[in-house]
C-alpha cells in the first residue's frame, strides 16, 4: 500500500464499512488471518496495509477495495481544521490525541492536541527520532525528559529532541497541548545535547515547584 494514502481516513472507512455490517474486531478476524491488533492499529490510522490486506478485508465486509482507498491519494491544497471538526477519541493511559491535519497524506510535521488528565495511572514513555514541540494551551503539566523533569503551566512552550526518551502528564485534574511533531534525521549527539540544554533550560526558566 503506498505510503501517501490518508491512513487515518482509510482507517475510517475500514471501520464504517464494518460497523455497517454490524460485524465486530474479533468477527472480521475470524474470517482472515489476520489479528485483532492488527485490524484495530488498521482501523485507527496506524498502520499501512498491503493490497492484498485490503483486498481480504474488503472481501470479508463485502465491498470493493475502491470503498476503501478511492480518492485517497488525492494532496489537498491545504487542510482546514475547525473547532471541533476533529474527532476526539476515548483516551488511552489518560492522554486523547486531537489530531488536526488527517487529512494531509506524506505530512512531514504531526500536529495534534493533547488532552492530558491526571487520572492516568501510568504514562507512556515515548521515544523516536526527529524533534518536538510543545505548547500548554490550558493547565499544567510536567514533562519528564530522559532524567529531567520540567514544569510548563499555560502558555508556556518547549521544543527538544524525541529521541530522548519523554512522557507527559497534567500536574492538575486535567491540560490541553498543542503537540508538533516533526520526523527526521537526528542531529549528532553533541548538537542536540546543546540544543536540549537550551531548550530544557527555558523550561526550568518557567518550571514551579
Amino acid at each position: 500500500m503506498n505510503h501517501t494514502l490518508n491512513l487515518a481516513d482509510l482507517g475510517r472507512r475500514v471501520r464504517a464499512a464494518r460497523v455497517a455490517r454490524q460485524l465486530t474486531l474479533e468477527e472480521v478476524v475470524s474470517r482472515t488471518n489476520f489479528t485483532i491488533s492488527w485490524l484495530s492499529k488498521l482501523e485507527n490510522g496506524q498502520l499501512s496495509p498491503s493490497l492484498d490486506g485490503l483486498v481480504k478485508i474488503a472481501a470479508v465486509l463485502e465491498c470493493g477495495v475502491d470503498t476503501f482507498v478511492q480518492g485517497l491519494a488525492a494532496a489537498p491544497r491545504h487542510v482546514v481544521c475547525r473547532n471541533g471538526d476533529a474527532p476526539l477519541p476515548r483516551p488511552r493511559d489518560g492522554i486523547a490525541v486531537e489530531h488536526r491535519a488527517a487529512e494531509w497524506r506524506g505530512r512531514r510535521m504531526q500536529p495534534s492536541i493533547l488532552h492530558v488528565s491526571r487520572s492516568t495511572s501510568r504514562r507512556v514513555t515515548e521515544c523516536g527520532s526527529g524533534e518536538r514541540f510543545l505548547l500548554v494551551l490550558d493547565g499544567d503539566v510536567k514533562l519528564t525528559y530522559g532524567d529531567e523533569v520540567v514544569h510548563l503551566a499555560a502558555g508556556d512552550s518547549i521544543y527538544f529532541g524525541a529521541a530522548v526518551p519523554h512522557a507527559i502528564a497534567a500536574s492538575g485534574r486535567s491540560a490541553r497541548v498543542l503537540s508538533v511533531s516533526c520526523d527526521g534525521e537526528q542531529r549528532p549527539p553533541a548538537a542536540a545535547g546543546r540544543n536540549g540544554k537550551a531548550s530544557r533550560a527555558a523550561g526550568r526558566g518557567s518550571s514551579r515547584s
